[in-house]
């Protein structure tokens, strides 16, 4: 959207009866020129019909970290407290800017409401963006707090061996400034959010947007904590074997300790509850059904952004209402995508290659 559509649009939303002639002589351009923006605006599916009818229901928001990944990948064994000669690859990051991404890349009309920096990483984080389809129009732009940035290290298994995050501008996306934004989250048909946001955010969202289905991703064993108190406000939660005992305060070493922890976390008013294994699948819930999943068998080039990928999968899955067992299978798919490129978002991720190993996933 343009800076000029995105002006006509928030004097749509306060007057939608507004004549083109009162929109050109308020805006100071002619007419001739309101009429090609609202063009344009009803092509992009963000009006319709007479009277400039708002379209609510055209894009998922997703409100989180975006940062630049630095990632470190040894030739060998990692030798502790030593220099270790291998690679560095640079790329975009953050767990909210990279469900977005391959949100968009499954097809979906997707905004990113996120900080960063207006420096050199800022700039090519937003510019990227803008090239692969994501509305990053509402994000906060500072003059004073760097861009983000994701350190992380691998192991020989391709794994994370430590990372340090440094992400002190996402304190820029408070509540006023959530507010500031209430028109465009509050016709999402869909909002997703990960923990990096403050804990006074994330209650604030769940509260103002009760009406919108919520998911979330935890993130990390210390930033899932932030939900503890607030699980059923979320539509649907996908967290890993640690963050599950972390809220649950069930340790998890059977079956029967994943039906516990769902079952308790379902009962807090969750609907949906992914509880990603690594090498041994998924274990999905609702108050109907338990299910294990096993993962496929998979060279695994960097695990780094396989679980934003699930999460992705999980927006598209609940958005076209596939039930909880289709939807681990299409969440797992889009991972396994992510675990086969060295990048953090894969450029294949698309919804074509996800059929294809869902077909493979059910010949196994």
């Amino acid at each position: 959207m343009t800076d000029r559509e995105k002006e006509i649009l928030d004097i749509l939303r306060e007057n939608p009866m507004i004549s083109q002639q009162e929109l050109a002589s308020k805006l100071c351009i002619t007419r001739s020129s309101i009429a090609v923006h609202i063009t344009n605006l009803m092509k992009k599916g963000y009006i319709k019909g007479k009277g400039y009818i708002l379209n609510k229901s055209n894009y998922v928001t997703v409100i989180g970290g975006a940062n630049i990944d630095i990632q470190g990948i040894p030739n060998k064994s990692i030798v502790m407290f030593d220099s270790n000669p291998g690679k560095v690859n640079i790329s975009l990051g953050g767990v909210g800017r990279n469900i977005a991404d391959n949100i968009c890349r499954l097809g979906i009309n997707t905004k990113l409401i996120s900080a960063v920096g207006n420096d050199l990483y800022g700039n090519q984080i937003l510019s990227e963006c803008k090239i692969y389809g994501i509305d990053v129009d509402d994000c906060y732009v500072s003059n004073e707090v760097p861009t983000s940035m994701y350190v992380s290290i691998l192991n020989d298994s391709n794994d994370m061996q430590a990372a340090i995050s440094h992400m002190d501008i996402l304190d820029k996306i408070d509540i006023s400034y959530i507010n500031s934004k209430h028109q465009y989250i509050n016709d999402s048909l869909a909002i997703v959010i990960d923990t990096n946001l403050s804990k006074e955010v994330i209650d604030y969202i769940t509260l103002t947007y009760l009406n919108i289905p919520i998911i979330i991703d935890t993130v990390s064993t210390t930033k899932c904590m932030k939900i503890k108190d607030i699980i059923g406000r979320f539509n649907t939660i996908k967290l890993n074997k640690y963050e599950a005992e972390a809220l649950s305060g069930i340790k998890i070493n059977s079956i029967n300790d994943l039906e516990l922890c769902s079952k308790y976390l379902l009962k807090q008013g969750v609907k949906k509850l992914f509880i990603t294994l690594g090498k041994d699948g998924v274990f999905c819930s609702t108050k109907e059904t338990n299910i294990k999943i096993d993962s496929m068998k998979v060279n695994i080039i960097s695990s780094t952004g396989a679980e934003d990928a699930f999460t992705a999968g999980l927006v598209y899955s609940h958005l076209n209402n596939f039930d909880i067992d289709y939807s681990a299978k299409f969440a797992m798919a889009t991972s396994i995508i992510a675990l086969s490129h060295e990048s953090t978002i894969n450029p294949n991720m698309s919804v074509d290659n996800v059929e294809k190993i869902l077909k493979e996933m059910i010949l196994c």
